[in-house]
């Protein structure tokens, strides 16, 4: 009986100083337990300061976008390139290549003859461009208002620092007589680049007719 006793590691008696101590096993954990805690903080930590910093960012920069729009709200608009021309009863209306990047608005009044070209200053978004004729005078009208119908062209003519000119042309026509004239544009690229506004008349390159008169004699 007392072998078995002795035998059996259960019933040996255990002191209570050995209850009462941790063992290196638990202190252990609670080490881990702590450390993955301060490091769980940490990274909480520097997400949240990420986040405030990109937003803090994203708000800087929307506000620089919008006092920068308010100033020129075309600014960041693509340039059109739109050239186009359409008729109806009382105007014409085309557009063209003026310059590097920047189109010309052609205007016609069939009452008065008057012909206008409006050129916006990319920069600026505005039109600070204006020249004018008269077709009545090239065309026979004699003001008294024609039914036309108007395109542009390009044309590459010798240009100086005093003699402006464009890229485009601007042709009109009568449909009534079939007399059509061809203006070019004294635009300055020079001034529209150091926001100057300008202004000056259409110049008349040549006319010509649809219905021309035949000469026999020229054909022998």
């Amino acid at each position: 009986m007392n072998h078995e006793t002795e035998s059996d590691p259960t019933s040996l008696p255990v002191s209570a100083e050995s209850l009462a101590k941790p063992s290196c096993c638990g202190l252990s954990g609670f080490f881990n337990v702590s450390r993955l805690w301060a490091v769980g903080c940490a990274v909480v930590t520097l997400t949240a300061i990420g986040a405030a910093t990109y937003f803090a960012g994203a708000a800087d920069e929307a506000r620089r976008q919008a006092e920068k729009s308010s100033a020129n709200p075309w600014s960041d608009l693509p340039i059109a390139n739109a050239t186009a021309a359409v008729t109806s009863e009382k105007y014409s209306l085309a557009t063209g290549l003026i310059s590097e990047g920047t189109e010309a608005l052609f205007v016609l009044d069939h009452n008065s003859g008057l012909l206008q070209c409006s050129v916006v200053y990319p920069r600026m978004g505005r039109f600070l461009a204006t020249f004018t004729c008269n077709v009545a005078d090239a065309l026979g009208t004699d003001g008294k208002g024609g039914t036309y119908i108007m395109a542009t062209g390009t044309a590459d003519f010798p240009r100086s620092s005093n003699r402006p000119v464009g890229f485009s042309v601007v042709y009109v026509l009568d449909t009534a007589t079939g007399n059509y004239a061809c203006y070019g544009v004294p635009f300055d690229r020079v001034a529209m680049n150091a926001n100057r506004p300008q202004q000056g008349l259409m110049v008349l390159i040549s006319q010509g007719s649809a219905n021309p008169v035949i000469d026999r004699d020229d054909l022998r």
